[in-house]
C-alpha cells in the first residue's frame, strides 16, 4: 500500500501558458497493473476510472472519493519520466468540491516528494513548480536511498490525494511537463541533478541584511527541537581563528530516517527587532561540512507566518556558500505559529526568527559562518 498524507501548497491556477510544454501522461494507458488506490483503515474510500477530459478527444483521470475527517485516500499511477530539463507540471483539473489536492512523485532515488495544489469546481489550469515539492515526512519507500537532493531524471510515480473531507469527484486532465529547469533550483525541492544543485554561489558585494548573528547567541536567543524517534541536534558558538573577533555556529546532529531535528534562532542583530529582507532576492548561507549536506531553512515573517525552503546540496570538504532564492520560500505545511495572521500575504520586511533544520539523514557536523539576504 502506498500511504501519502500531506502537505504543501505553493502552486497557482492560471490561464497563462509557459515557455515549453509536452504531454507526459494522457491517461490512455491507465490499467490495473500501473494504477491503484490507497486509503486509511478508518472508513475513507476512493475509486478511479478514465473519463472525458477538458477538451474534445482528451482523457482525464476521475477520482471518486469519500474521505473521513483526519483520514486519507488517493490514487497512484506508476510511470517512468525524465523531467530533469523541465520546471513544472501543468494540467487542467476540476472537482465537485473546491479544496486542495495533494500530488506525490517518486524520484530517481526512490524518495517520495509531495505538494498541494488548489482545485475549483470548474476546469482551470494548474501549474505545479517542481520547486514546491518537499520530501514526504510521513512515508519513505522501503527502497529509498536517503541523503540525495531531488533527482527528476527518473520520476516514477504520479499520485493524487483529495484533501477535502466528505464526498468529492475530481478530474485530472492530461499532464504536461512545462518550463525549463532553473540552475538556481534548491536541492531537495527542485534540483534537476546533483551537479547542478551543489554548485557554490558567490556572495555579491554591497550591503545586505544579516539573518544569523552569532554574537550573544544563547538559550534565550536560540533553542533546539527534535522528534521522538532518536534524532538529536546540538549547537554551539565558537571563535573563528581565521577571522579575529568573528564567531561561527557549529551544529552536530543525528537525523533518523523519517524524522526531524533542528534549531530556532533570533534573526538579525543582538535584539529582537528582526531582519529586513524586503529588498533581498537571495539568501546566502556560508558553511562547512565534511560531507555533502542539505539544510532546511524557515523564516517567520512580519505576519508571524512561517515559510520554508531548502539549500542546495553542499559539495563538502571546504567552506562554501550556497544560494536560496527568497521567492522559493513557501508557507510551512507542518507548523503555524500561534500568533500567525492566517491568510496574510508574505512579508519579509521583518523576519523575527529563523530555523535551521537538516534534511540529510545521518550523523553530521556543520559549521555556519553567516546567513545573509541580498
Amino acid at each position: 500500500m502506498k500511504r501519502i498524507l500531506s502537505l504543501l501548497a505553493v502552486v497557482f491556477i492560471s490561464q497563462a501558458s509557459v515557455a515549453f510544454a509536452a504531454v507526459i501522461e494522457d491517461w490512455t494507458g491507465v490499467a490495473g497493473g500501473n494504477t491503484g488506490t490507497y486509503q486509511d483503515s478508518t472508513g475513507s474510500k476512493i475509486d478511479f476510472v478514465v473519463d472525458a477530459g477538458p477538451k474534445g478527444g482528451q482523457k482525464a483521470l476521475k477520482l471518486t472519493a469519500n474521505k473521513v475527517a483526519s483520514g486519507y485516500c488517493g490514487v497512484y499511477h506508476t510511470t517512468t519520466l525524465d523531467l530533469s530539463k523541465s520546471g513544472s507540471f501543468k494540467f487542467m483539473a476540476k472537482s465537485t468540491v473546491a479544496g486542495d489536492i495533494q500530488m506525490a512523485i517518486v524520484d530517481a532515488f526512490n524518495v517520495q516528494y509531495v505538494v498541494k495544489f488548489p482545485i475549483t469546481t470548474a476546469w482551470a489550469e494548474v501549474n505545479v513548480p517542481f520547486a514546491t515539492f518537499i520530501k514526504d515526512p510521513y512515508y519513505t519507500p522501503p527502497t529509498a536511498i536517503a541523503g540525495h537532493p531531488l533527482d527528476l531524471s527518473k520520476c516514477q510515480n504520479l499520485n493524487f490525494s483529495p484533501q477535502m473531507d466528505g464526498a468529492s469527484v475530481v478530474l485530472i486532465g492530461p499532464v504536461e511537463s512545462a518550463g525549463t529547469a532553473s540552475p538556481a533550483a534548491s536541492a531537495g525541492t527542485a534540483a534537476s541533478s546533483t551537479a547542478a544543485s551543489s554548485a557554490s554561489a558567490a556572495v555579491p558585494s554591497g550591503p545586505g541584511a544579516a539573518i544569523l548573528d552569532c554574537t550573544g547567541l544563547d538559550s534565550k536567543a536560540a533553542g533546539t527541537f527534535q522528534d521522538s524517534k532518536g534524532s538529536s541536534f546540538t549547537f554551539a558558538v565558537k571563535d573563528n581563528p581565521s577571522k579575529k573577533g568573528k564567531q561561527y555556529l557549529t551544529i552536530t546532529y543525528d537525523l533518523q530516517q523519517g524524522g526531524y531535528c533542528g534549531m530556532w534562532c533570533r534573526a538579525g542583530g543582538s535584539d529582537w527587532k528582526g531582519a529586513d529582507l524586503s529588498s533581498a532576492k537571495i539568501i546566502y548561507v556560508t558553511l562547512y561540512s565534511k560531507a555533502p549536506v542539505i539544510l532546511g531553512l524557515a523564516l517567520k515573517d512580519k505576519g508571524n507566518n512561517q515559510y520554508v525552503a531548502s539549500t542546495p546540496a553542499t559539495k563538502g570538504g571546504k567552506w562554501e556558500t550556497v544560494a536560496v532564492p527568497l521567492d522559493s520560500f513557501a508557507l510551512d505545511p507542518y507548523y503555524t505559529p500561534p500568533d500567525a495572521i492566517k491568510g496574510a500575504p508574505k512579508d519579509f520586511s521583518k523576519v523575527t526568527t529563523f530555523n535551521i533544520q537538516p534534511k540529510t539523514e545521518g550523523k553530521f557536523t556543520v559549521a555556519v559562518e553567516s546567513i545573509v539576504g541580498k
